[in-house]
């Protein structure tokens, strides 16, 4: 696989976070006129996020590379400690609203090591090089 194909990859896997958290919005907002503009808002934000970044990156924006890997490798290892704590609440409290919500931020780190993992990869790195 390519680094162009890798990155094009990355990017419609934030598509599709994006359409899950507007998903898990919905469900843990509920379905009402405001929660719908308010989750179709957000969601459409996040697609212009990810839709600038993506094309940055394939246009080969070193900065904007450098500025991804410092937010990835933060966004894992602080998301992965807050995963951690939610777990160790969870064992005290017993709540299916905090599962879910433990459930929801287990996506945002697993993205974030594979945004982390793609950006540093040698063929990657070599695409902006």
């Amino acid at each position: 696989m390519t680094a162009r194909q890798k990155l094009e990859n990355l990017t419609h896997s934030w598509y599709g976070v994006a359409v899950f958290g507007a998903i898990c919005a919905l469900f843990e907002g509920g379905i009402g006129f405001f929660s719908l503009l308010r989750t179709g808002f957000g969601m459409l934000v996040s697609f212009l996020v990810t839709f600038f970044l993506g094309r940055r990156l394939l246009a080969k924006s070193s900065f904007w590379r450098f500025v991804l890997v410092v937010f990835a490798g933060f966004g894992t290892v602080f998301g992965s400690l807050g995963v951690a704590r939610g777990a160790w609440q969870f064992m005290h409290e017993w709540s299916f609203g905090l599962l879910f919500q433990l459930g929801v931020a287990l996506v945002a780190v697993v993205m974030n090591a594979k945004s982390f993992r793609v950006l540093t990869d040698s063929s990657v790195k070599a695409y902006f090089g």
